[in-house]
C-alpha cells in the first residue's frame, strides 16, 4: 500500500524499517511529510545567520534512509562541542582534508564539497553584518542541504539531490510540509492566554535563557476579553496567505524579527522535562517575524501524495511542535478529510513530554481533530466557501488509534468506539517497536 507518514524527526526515525516493509519492499510508495519550523539546536544558528526554512528534521530523516554508508557518516556528522575545535574541523571539511572524506569517492566528494563550499561563502558574506556563526554541534548534513538550497533555489530540489546522491529508493519521498525558501515559525497559545513563540521555546527552551523567554506576556489579557479565537484577531492581525505563490513573497532573512526569535537556541536538552508549560496548549499557529498569525499552504507535492495514499500515519513525536505544524495547514487537512477510502492511523506516544503533560488519550485525539477542523474552516473561508455545519465526524480524521498498554497516555477504548475509531493495543513492549507496529499496520491495511 502507498503510505504517507506525517511526523517530526528523531522519534519516528526508529520506525522507518516498519514503514519501508509495508510499502517500498512491496513496490509501493512511501512518503514522509516533515515540518520546517524547528528553530532549536544548530538549526537556530543557520536561521539566525542565513535564514530559510528549518531543515534539521528533514536531514535527520534522510540520513536514516540513505543507502550509502559513507554519506550516512558525512551527513550525520556533528562538529565538536568545543568552539575552537568545531571551527578547525569545519575548515578541514571545507578544504577537503578532513578524515571523513577518506572513504568517499573523489567524484562524490567534490560534488558534496561544492555545496559545502557554497555554504561557507554564504556564511562569510553574512557574518560581516552580524554576530559570528557558532559552529559547535553543527550538522554537516544541515550545511549541505542549506548550501544546495541556496544554490538550486529550491528546498525540494536540495532534498531530492541529497537522496539521489545517497542512493535512496526512488519509491521513498521526503517532503517538507511547506515548499518554501523562507523561515516559518510557530507559536503556542495557552489556555491561560499566554503566548509562547518559537518551536524550541515551546518544547525545549535553551538553558542559556530564562525559562519564560519565549512567552509574550502581552498576550495574557486575552482570557479576560473573551474567546481565544476572536481575540487572536486583535493580537495577531495578520493577513491570510491564500496561494503558495504569495507565501514565496515573504521573508528569507527579514530585517525585523521578534526579539525572542533572535536568541540562539543552540544549547538545550531534549531530555530535560523538569518544567512543564505554564498551562495546556489551546492551539498552535504559524506567525510572521512580527508575531502576526499567517496561514501558509501545504506543499503541493504533499497534497498529491496524500491523494494517492492508502494509509496516512500520524506518527510518534512531539504532538504540538512536530505533528500539528503539518496538520494545521488548511489545504493538507482538507485533502486528508476528503480521502474517504484512506486509513488514517494515529500512533500514541508512550510517554508524556513538556507539551502534553497531563493529557489523557481523549484530549490528545481531540487536540488533533479540533486543530484540523479549525484549519479546514479557515481554508474554506479563504476560498469563499461557508459551511452551515462546521463540525466533522471524528473518523473523518482518524480511523484507527494504536497505543501501548503500558504507556503513560491512557486510552479508554469505549469512548473511541462510539466515534467509530478502532483501537489497537500493543502489550508486548513499553515503547513503540518497529516489528510490532508493522504487524498492526498490516492488519489495519487489510480491513475494509
Amino acid at each position: 500500500m502507498n503510505v504517507v507518514v506525517c511526523s517530526g524527526g528523531t522519534a519516528t526515525n526508529s520506525l522507518t524499517p516498519c514503514f519501508s516493509n509495508i510499502s517500498t519492499l512491496k513496490g509501493h510508495e512511501l512518503t514522509y511529510i516533515l515540518p520546517i519550523s524547528d528553530n532549536g539546536g544548530s538549526t537556530s544558528e543557520i536561521l539566525r545567520i542565513v535564514g530559510g526554512p528549518a531543515i534539521g528534521d528533514i536531514r535527520s530523516r534522510i540520513v536514516r534512509l540513505l543507502q550509502d554508508e559513507q554519506l550516512v557518516e558525512l551527513f550525520g556528522h556533528r562538529l565538536p562541542d568545543d568552539k575552537l575545535q568545531a571551527k578547525k574541523e569545519w575548515n578541514e571539511i571545507v578544504e577537503g582534508s578532513h578524515p571523513i572524506w577518506k572513504n568517499i569517492s573523489v567524484e562524490v566528494k567534490e560534488m558534496c564539497r561544492s555545496f559545502i563550499i557554497h555554504m561557507q561563502a554564504e556564511l562569510l558574506k553574512k557574518i560581516k553584518h552580524s554576530n559570528p556563526f557558532q559552529f559547535e554541534r553543527a550538522s554537516i548534513g544541515n550545511f549541505f542541504l542549506t548550501g544546495a538550497r541556496l544554490f538550486l533555489g529550491s528546498l525540494d530540489a536540495s532534498i531530492e539531490l541529497m537522496m539521489r546522491i545517497g542512493r535512496c529508493s526512488p519509491l521513498v519521498h521526503v517532503i517538507p510540509c511547506i515548499n518554501t525558501n523562507h523561515t516559518h515559525h510557530i507559536s503556542a497559545l495557552l489556555t491561560n492566554g499566554e503566548m509562547i513563540t518559537g518551536q524550541s521555546q515551546i518544547s525545549h527552551p535553551s538553558k542559556s535563557l530564562p525559562e519564560d523567554n519565549g512567552i509574550a506576556h502581552s498576550a495574557k489579557f486575552i482570557h479576560l476579553l473573551g474567546s481565544y479565537d476572536d481575540h487572536l484577531k486583535i493580537l495577531l492581525d495578520g493577513e491570510e496567505e491564500e496561494e503558495e505563490e504569495e507565501a514565496e513573497e515573504e521573508y528569507a532573512n527579514p530585517i525585523y524579527i521578534l526579539p525572542e526569535l533572535k536568541n540562539s537556541q543552540l544549547h538545550f536538552d531534549k531530555l530535560d522535562e523538569s518544567q512543564n508549560l505554564p498551562a495546556p496548549v489551546h492551539r498552535i499557529l504559524y506567525i510572521n517575524p512580527y508575531g502576526e498569525e499567517i496561514k501558509p499552504m501545504g506543499n503541493p507535492r504533499a497534497i498529491s501524495k496524500v491523494k494517492r495514499a492508502d494509509m496516512v500515519v500520524y506518527s510518534i513525536g512531539s504532538l504540538m511542535t512536530s505533528l500539528l505544524p503539518i496538520l494545521i495547514l488548511g489545504n493538507l487537512a482538507e485533502v486528508i478529510l476528503e480521502s474517504n477510502n484512506t486509513k488514517k492511523v494515529l500512533l500514541i506516544n508512550n510517554k508524556y513530554d513538556r507539551e502534553v503533560f497531563g493529557l489523557d488519550g481523549l484530549h490528545y485525539v481531540q487536540m488533533i481533530i479540533d486543530s484540523m477542523s479549525r484549519a479546514i474552516a479557515g481554508y474554506r473561508q479563504s476560498k469563499g466557501i461557508y459551511s452551515e455545519n462546521g463540525s466533522f465526524e471524528w473518523q473523518d480524521f482518524i480511523t484507527d488509534v494504536i497505543y501501548l498498554k503500558n504507556g503513560e497516555i491512557k486510552i479508554d477504548e469505549t469512548i473511541f468506539k462510539k466515534h467509530n475509531i478502532r483501537c489497537h493495543q500493543i502489550a508486548s513492549s513499553d515503547k513503540m517497536e518497529s516489528e510490532e507496529l508493522e504487524k498492526v499496520l498490516n492488519e489495519i491495511g487489510l480491513k475494509n
